[in-house]
């Protein structure tokens, strides 16, 4: 008697309609999906992996660039993690009569970034003031300049403000409109209309690109607290183009920026790389929507400008406190102007 079972086989399951093993094989897509999730993970870690050699090799570049950047000795207050930061910036670059010069351009200020990391203020100090220089007496405050360099202005402006000076920067006027360029000019409104070397700036809303820009902070009819206030607006309205274009969250504008904003400037020797980058970073919200701009309170006396200390002690305790913004609304008139003659 034959074998039927051996000569047929076992029972195929794929074959019994499921009448087989209970644990007949249903077919799917799983081995697939498990593929095609495979690939899916290979892909994305492959994306990480050659943007990270990028960010490696951008961040490298962009340190490279500030690395060659131009230090000077100058005595500053050690920075404390978590704490307040204040830089205190010149200019250089602009003559007394509007020309290009190796001399100071009168352009005094403090940019503080508050405990946050957010840009507190940026108070404009009077070039003519006449404050007490150590060693030299009452003068003027840009003559500190003249007498011992960024290191005797430093003193200066602790002494008259009880404000620890963390990092100094020389803004060079002569390089300025490359950055202008780079970021794709920048807009400054002005009352009038006024001419510079043969430009006419209408009055209203103006576009400048690197050349008029130039022309538009060197401006020789104006004084020399009008060409401050210039230097001001220009330095401000750079800080609202590099903040509304989001200019350095792409890496190829990035580099050109920082590129173009490392050449026209001379830190101090103590300011590192990495601070410099953060500076660059931070520099974005010296802008109108970000930014409390105040000029130091004064008062004119036989033709000389003295510091109003009532109101200037305020300003200082409201920077220690990182309450400028309140003292701004208390006293208004010494809000920098935004659009300057």
């Amino acid at each position: 008697m034959s074998d039927t079972s051996g000569q047929n086989g076992p029972v195929d399951p794929d074959r019994s309609g499921g009448q087989g093993s209970a644990e007949s094989h249903v077919p799917g897509p799983a081995p697939r999906k498990r593929r095609g999730l495979r690939i899916t993970f290979v892909s994305v870690a492959s994306l990480v992996v050659v943007l990270g050699v990028v960010g490696v090799g951008a961040y490298l570049l962009v340190n490279h660039l500030v690395g060659g950047i131009h230090r000077t000795p100058v005595k500053v207050a050690k920075p404390v993690a978590g704490q307040a930061v204040t830089v205190l910036i010149t200019g250089a670059g602009v003559g007394a009569n509007g020309a290009a010069a190796p001399v100071s351009s009168g352009l005094i200020m403090l940019f503080h970034v508050d405990a946050g990391g957010r840009a507190g203020a940026v108070v404009s100090i009077p070039p003519q003031t006449i404050v007490t220089v150590p060693g030299h007496g009452q003068t003027e405050i840009n003559n500190a300049l003249t007498y011992g360099g960024p290191t005797l202005l430093v003193q200066t402006v602790e002494q008259l403000t009880d404000v620890p000076i963390n990092h100094y920067a020389r803004v060079d006027f002569t390089h300025v409109g490359n950055l202008v360029n780079v970021v794709g000019g920048v807009s400054v409104t002005l009352p009038e209309t006024t001419k510079a070397y043969g430009f006419t700036f209408p009055a209203g809303a103006d576009h400048l690109d690197g050349v008029t820009a130039v022309y538009y902070a060197r401006q020789s009819s104006l004084t020399q607290e009008g060409r401050v206030l210039r230097q001001q607006s220009l330095i401000r309205a750079i800080g609202d183009r590099m903040a509304n274009a989001h200019l350095l969250t792409n890496p190829v504008t990035m580099y050109k920026v920082i590129d173009s904003f490392t050449s026209m400037l001379t830190v101090d020797s103590n300011f590192t790389n990495s601070e410099v980058m953060k500076f660059a970073t931070q520099f974005r919200t010296m802008n109108s929507n970000s930014g409390t701009f105040v000029t130091m309170p004064t008062y004119t006396a036989a033709g000389k400008t003295y510091v109003n200390s009532s109101m200037a002690d305020q300003l200082w305790t409201a920077i220690r406190q990182d309450s400028t913004v309140a003292f701004a609304k208390k006293y208004p008139s010494t809000v920098t102007p935004a659009a300057p003659h």
